[in-house]
Formats: structure tokens, sequence, C-alpha cells
């Protein structure tokens, strides 16, 4: 499968205005209102840039509207706050829902971040704050790991501490690459684009990789090949709050191997000898290392998730060698007579592929 870049569309450029900007932060949901609700207590707390008037927008992708009466509770304490429904179900089609709400209201930029997050009180000074130093069209920040609520197990705790020594330890490399001007990716957990640019780009989310993820993986390199600028601001701060269900190495090891599918089809149009080869070899590589570092903890605590990952890439490139496909968003969610494609990975066990249709 030939790398597909994302969809394009013919937007009006962003009108010039005042020093004083607007900036527009989109956070998608889906059935999740509990995280919703502490997404937006955390969001409460976010001191807003001095010459910047913020918007907060959650497009839901439930076409019921679940999300509703958690966004009215928080109304009073976030004023201006939107709500809109986008009842094409997928990540992709929601952040482009996002995407044309933001150049509708004529923003200069837009911020995505997930609902499973708990920003920084400064995060978006500072991430606003790189935007207007850098110059860049398209910034990112990290992404820590909150801790596990009271009611975790040891084991849990012991996962998830080993998430954020993972977390702490990649998002040191990405302010480095990025401070020497080496290669990084920007994701929109943590992300803000500027609106001008965007408009004249064109650019948007590849809705075609709706089952798959990895549409701000492949937004990101097909912005850095129009030209974008990027820039890490290494103080805008989030932090994900990760489920007790996903705190296990069976789930890290599948989201790698899900992960790892979606990036070798990105990255291979064809599947040649050379391909496999090279393949083949480096999940021998990926396989050992990941065994070594459950037997020798050489990374800390992060060992342990750190090799769930490195094995499940290796598993995942196999499998794609053999024609498989990431089904990482793909399960059935039925409710009356529709059947839904979660925003939100698949639980454990259950790893999608066909769609079942209720009856």
């Amino acid at each position: 499968m030939a790398p597909r870049p994302p969809l394009r569309v013919v937007s009006a450029p962003v009108p010039d205005g005042d020093s004083r900007q607007l900036i527009l932060v989109a956070v998608l949901t889906f059935r999740r209102s509990r995280e919703l609700a502490e997404f937006l207590e955390g969001y409460s707390r976010v001191e807003l840039p001095p010459d910047a008037d913020v918007t907060l927008l959650v497009v839901d992708n439930d076409a019921q509207g679940s999300g509703r009466a958690t966004v009215d509770a928080y109304r009073d304490r976030i004023p201006g706050t939107q709500y809109v429904v986008e009842p094409r179900v997928g990540i992709p089609v929601a952040r482009n829902r996002a995407l044309r709400e933001a150049l509708a209201s004529n923003a200069n930029a837009v911020c995505f971040i997930d609902d499973d997050e708990v920003p920084e009180p400064d995060w978006l000074v500072n991430l606003a704050g790189e935007w207007r130093r850098s110059g860049a069209e398209l910034v990112g920040g990290p992404v820590g790991v909150s801790p596990t609520p009271p009611t975790a197990t040891i084991w849990q705790r012991l996962v998830n501490a080993s998430l954020a020594s993972r977390s702490r330890r990649k998002y040191a490399g990405t302010a480095t690459a990025a401070a020497s001007g080496g290669h990084y990716t920007i994701v929109t957990n943590n992300w803000l684009c500027d609106l001008r640019w965007l408009a004249a780009s064109g650019l948007m989310f590849d809705e075609r990789l709706l089952l798959t993820g990895g549409s701000d993986t492949a937004f990101c390199r097909a912005a850095i090949a129009a030209g974008c600028r990027c820039s890490w601001a290494p103080d805008a701060v989030v932090h994900e709050m990760i489920p007790p269900d996903r705190l296990t190495l069976r789930y890290q090891f599948w989201r790698g191997a899900s992960q790892s599918i979606t990036h070798f089809r990105m990255k291979h149009d064809r599947i040649t000898t050379t391909v496999v080869a090279t393949t083949a070899a480096m999940s021998v590589v990926r396989t050992v290392a990941g065994l070594a570092l459950l037997a020798i903890p050489l990374f800390g605590i992060g060992s342990l998730t750190i090799a769930a990952r490195s094995l499940g890439w290796a598993a995942g490139r196999l499998q794609a060698l053999c024609g498989a496909e990431s089904t990482l968003y793909a399960y059935a969610a039925t409710t009356d007579s529709q059947t839904e494609i979660s925003a939100f990975p698949a639980p454990i066990g259950q790893t999608g592929g066909t769609l079942r249709r209720a009856a």
C-alpha cells in the first residue's frame, strides 16, 4: 500500500487582525464522560496568554451527543466553550471537523489536546509563546503520565511508573533533536498549528486512515514535506490519564504492534526482497533487545514497557510483511441499530477486523 498523504481542502486564508490573536483549543471526545470531566476540570485552571483570546471547542464524535451534559456543567467555569457533534465516526474525521470550525472562526491558531489528558496551568502560555517566538507553523510539546488512582493495584502502579519513565526518556530525546535540528514528529496529543499556513497549504487529516491510527503522524510528515517549520515547546506539558485496563504489558505489546504495522505501511509502498530481508533482520534485533531489557533493566523501571513495546514492534513488522493492516481504532460499539467505530483503541482481546453490524 502506497503512503497516503492527508486530504486537501480549499479554504480562504485567515485574515489579518490586530496584535491580539485568537487561539482555538480543540478536544475530541467519544463516550468518555469521566475523562472529559477530568480534562475540563484541569483545563479550567489553565492560564491564558495575555495577548490572545482563547476559545475551547469540544468535538463530540458520538452522534447521540453524550458529552453535552458534561460540557454544560463547566460552561460557567470555562466561558465561551463551544460544543459540536460530528456524527461521522473516526479520529481523522473529528480532527478535520475541528480544523474546519477553527478556519470558519477566523482563528489564528488551533491547538489539539486529548480528552484523557490534563494540562499544566502554564501549558497554553508556553505553547503559544513558542509559536510566537519561533515563527513555526507547527508546535508540539511533551506528554507526561498522571499518577494512578488510589484503587490501582501494585502491578498497575508499576506499569504506570514504567510508562512515566519511558515518556520522560522519549521526550528528552525529542527536545535534544529539536535543539540540534534533528528529526522529530509532532502528534495531536499536544499540538498547535498556525491557521494561516494551514489554509494556504490546504492540508487536512487523511480520513482514509480511519481504523489504523497514524493520521497525525501522516499529517506531520506531509506538512514537513510541504515546507512547514516545526518547533518544540519542552515546558508546554500535559499529562495523560491512563485507564487501569491499559496498565498491562499485554496492552503495551499490542499497542506497539498496531503502531508498528501502521508505520510500516506508511513507509513502504511495496514489499520487495530488500524490504523483507531488512525488516526481518530488524525484527530479530528488536526481539533480542526486548528480551534483554526484561532480563537486564538498563533503563530502570522504564525498561519494562520499553521491552514490551519493542517486542510488539517486532511482531507488528512481521505481521505487516504478511499483509496485515492495523485495526487499532476498529471495534463494534453497538447502540440501537448502528455500528460505530470507536475514536479510541479497542480493549485487549478485541483487535477489530471486520466490523460487525447490529442485528
